[in-house]
């Protein structure tokens, strides 16, 4: 309970300052403990309590109609991943999110082709949020692929961290609700998951505390360097699986 509630912790930092990071780290601690069918539920509660708390502290910098659109299609793109878990090899899964968010930041033109395919005003928000909700289900965590496309689309760096947080927060709202009606007993892991919520709840505030301490220029460099180190590490956890 230590180790994961101090992973959670940690993980919520460094969210707080790159806009993403802490979700893989956490998932990545919970998989040492946790059969892949119960990390991802458990995973999804904490990091609802975590990206809850950096939307509240950054409330007045999120675009929610962003948010709004991203999430009209997560509960049903979320039921057909349930349905899809067993399609779709996790290791195989990660890799692919690994490779596409590498791609996306060290070859940013690629990026902009992706964007032009989903759209180029915020409707394409609908498509992302689908996207991220099927694929939330079988894999556990989205955010290094879609987070490239928030902070192309979000120049400023706390509207982004904010909007992302707050976007986040629907799909792991609508995660909990897949792996409830499927009938996942949350109650037998509420020891860790209570401990982890206070954990992750101090981490969003010292996170956001430093985002506003950071400048343009270091923001832009941790965020790369943050989707460079996770997306390395999902695709040798892939390749050793």
């Amino acid at each position: 309970m230590v180790i994961v509630a101090s992973a959670a912790g940690i993980g919520a930092v460094i969210t707080g300052i790159a806009g993403l990071g802490g979700g893989i780290l956490l998932l990545a601690v919970l998989l040492q403990f946790l059969e892949p069918t119960v990390a991802v539920p458990v995973h999804a509660v904490i990091q609802l309590a975590s990206n809850g708390s950096r939307t509240v502290l950054l409330r007045s910098h999120v675009r929610w109609p962003v948010v709004a659109r991203f999430a009209v299609l997560l509960l049903p793109a979320g039921f057909l991943g349930l349905w899809a878990v067993s399609a779709i090899p996790g290791g195989i899964g990660r890799a692919t999110i690994g490779i596409f968010a590498l791609i996306a930041v060290w070859r940013p033109a690629l990026l902009a082709r992706w964007s032009a395919v989903l759209g180029n005003d915020d409707r394409a928000y609908v498509s992302l949020g689908a996207i991220s909700g099927f694929l939330n289900i079988p894999l556990g965590a989205t955010g290094p692929m879609i987070a490239p496309f928030f902070r192309d689309r979000l120049p400023d760096r706390t509207t982004m961290v904010g909007t992302f947080a707050a976007t986040q927060v629907a799909g792991h709202l609508a995660k909990t609700v897949v792996f409830g009606a499927d009938g996942f007993a949350f109650g037998t892991y509420a020891p860790v998951m209570a401990a982890s919520i206070v954990s992750v709840t101090i981490g969003s505030w010292v996170g956001t505390r430093l985002l506003g301490k950071v400048s343009e220029q270091l923001f832009q460099r941790f965020f790369r360097i943050t989707i460079t180190v996770v997306a390395l590490r999902l695709v040798v956890q892939a390749f050793f699986s």
